[in-house]
């Protein structure tokens, strides 16, 4: 009780400020139920209207994922096109009429009768079930089939002689039109002291927003001033519970969120203090590995003036090795030379040789017709002679061979 009056002193202020509207849109509901329906349907598209404009500056947030999940603006949804995918907590959506939905009155109907036979822990497969199929077989689905009822989006409903609801319908339409759209209502409680003088209240009465549900007793008529201040006493509880079911939420709210951003801070700084703890550590770490590195830097030094000493030992191998290399080059090339010039001394002497036997021949041929022409018998004898000529010279150019090769 005391979270509330101290609700309340918070918020009268405010409250204050919304008075007149409050009493204008009561007026303006009592002058709706003597107007027609033409008028009534006038009326519904006005209120479409400013809602689709409202909508533009200010889209609700889902706050959670699937099926069943609560919005930015205190209702709470269902699913309504399974062939699209559920909404994810941060979707945008904006508010439009219920009357966009064919079965709107079924399902407001299941939401009343889920609170009044105190079904809410199953409200949501039984809304599910509506969305579905169009019924469901439970005794809330029997009470919704066998009831006429017409709900609009604001409706007043007696739960017990001591509580009343206060319910809130809309539709939340997905701004971007990829997720489902969503069914949703918001309701809040109104404590009544009951007795014969609350009967007036009305089982469903539909309002466009219910400020006042317990009658107060006028002075005059009371019989004693303990009577009207118990009266006036009611009142001023029904007027905390009013304002602590509507501000209460964004009060609760806005202290949950400073208390996340506080939080939020604190684990920030704590964070902060993490990683400056973890830059010492590493700058304590770079510091051991450079000392650790100066001996070995030292070696290092050493080892790199070794291979210097290696690779010009190298080096000079390498030259020696080039050295020797054009050493053995240029013995082979004067071996090759002296080979190239034996041979040509030895075709040359071959040459001379075969010129000599082809003179001694012409000569021998020579010769023998010389003989011919003088006898026979010289020619015999000169004809052997010149085959002991011929063995002579062949035997001398095979010795001459033979004692070169050796």
């Amino acid at each position: 009780m005391n979270k509330k009056i101290v609700t309340l002193i918070i918020v009268i202020l405010i409250s204050f400020c919304f008075l007149s509207i409050v009493v204008a849109e009561n007026a303006t509901h009592d002058d709706n139920h003597a107007t027609d329906h033409n008028t009534t349907d006038k009326n519904k598209i006005t209120d479409k209207n400013k809602t689709d404009n409202g909508s533009k500056k200010n889209y609700i947030l889902a706050k959670g994922n699937g099926n069943d999940i609560k919005f930015s603006d205190g209702f709470r949804g269902f699913r309504l096109d399974y062939s699209k995918p559920p909404a994810s907590s941060g979707d945008e959506f904006k508010h439009v009429p219920t009357s966009k939905v064919s079965n709107s009155n079924t399902l407001k109907l299941a939401i009343i009768e889920c609170y009044k036979q105190g079904s809410t822990a199953q409200i949501g497969k039984i809304i599910t079930d509506f969305i579905k199929t169009g019924s469901s077989n439970t005794p809330v689905g029997k009470a919704v089939a066998a009831s006429h009822e017409k709900v609009s989006d604001h409706v007043t409903v007696k739960i017990n002689d001591h509580t009343v609801a206060v319910f809130q319908f809309e539709v939340l339409k997905s701004v971007s039109g990829n997720k489902s759209d969503y069914f949703a209502y918001k309701v809040s409680f109104i404590t009544t002291s009951g007795g014969e003088g609350n009967n007036q209240t009305n089982n469903l009465t539909n309002v466009p927003y219910t400020t006042n549900n317990t009658n107060i007793t006028s002075p005059l008529d009371n019989e004693t001033n303990a009577t009207f201040l118990k009266e006036l006493f009611d009142y001023l509880a029904f007027l905390a519970n009013i304002l602590y079911d509507s501000w209460g939420p964004i009060i609760d709210t806005i202290i949950n969120k400073i208390l996340m951003i506080v939080n939020a801070l604190v684990g920030l700084a704590n964070l902060f203090e993490e990683f400056m703890a973890e830059i010492n550590s590493l700058i304590d770490a770079i510091g051991k590995l450079l000392m650790m590195l100066g001996p070995i830097l030292k070696e290092i030094n050493g080892i790199l003036k070794l291979l210097t000493i290696l690779v010009n030992s190298i080096v000079q191998l390498l030259n020696l090795i080039g050295s020797i290399l054009n050493l053995v080059a240029g013995i082979i090339s004067a071996i090759i030379s002296i080979i190239q010039q034996i041979i040509g001394l030895v075709v040359s002497l071959i040459n001379f040789l075969v010129n000599l036997i082809n003179q001694i021949l012409a000569l021998i041929q020579a010769i023998l017709d010389l003989l011919k022409a003088t006898g026979s018998s010289i020619s015999t004898v000169i004809g052997n002679a010149g085959t002991l000529i011929n063995a002579f010279v062949i035997i001398t150019i095979g010795a001459y061979i033979y004692n070169n090769k050796r």
